[in-house]
């Protein structure tokens, strides 16, 4: 008697990781910038995150969402806070690019954040993933090409 055996292919979509889908180069300002310097930055290139530096390493991102809430309480603080004091008091939560776009959506849920910084084992800034990559890969692994 003969056993014959089928292989299974696994038909799942595999899953990408963060630097596959980020976004980059990062768009920066010094921790001592005041926040205007920080609104200039994001009205200058459009984007929405802005990585807050102390030397070549990332301290965090800051939001036009952050700025928002600083302006709502205080209209003239875009001037007199710094970066530095944002993203100290702002959690801000870091992924490495080799992590896996699931896990990474998980903290962005878990720390209801719409941005994740993307760095590397020594702190750099390496790119920014947002709530938007994290769409466009769930529509591509939904739509065939």
């Amino acid at each position: 008697m003969t056993e014959t055996t089928q292989s299974v292919q696994d038909t799942s979509p595999r899953i990408p990781t963060v630097r596959e889908v980020m976004h980059g180069p990062v768009v920066s300002v010094a921790a001592e910038d005041t926040l205007w310097v920080v609104m200039d930055n994001m009205i200058t290139t459009r984007l929405h995150h802005v990585c807050v530096l102390d030397g070549d390493r990332a301290l965090g991102l800051i939001s036009d969402r952050d700025l928002a809430a600083v302006w709502t309480l205080d209209p003239l603080g875009l001037k007199q806070h710094t970066a530095g004091r944002v993203v100290a008091d702002t959690e801000t939560t870091f992924v490495s690019p080799d992590t896996d776009v699931v896990t990474a959506g998980e903290q962005l849920l878990r720390h209801r954040r719409d941005a994740l910084l993307v760095v590397d084992a020594g702190g750099v800034a390496l790119g920014v993933l947002t709530d938007r990559d994290l769409l466009t890969v769930l529509l591509g692994l939904h739509r065939p090409r």
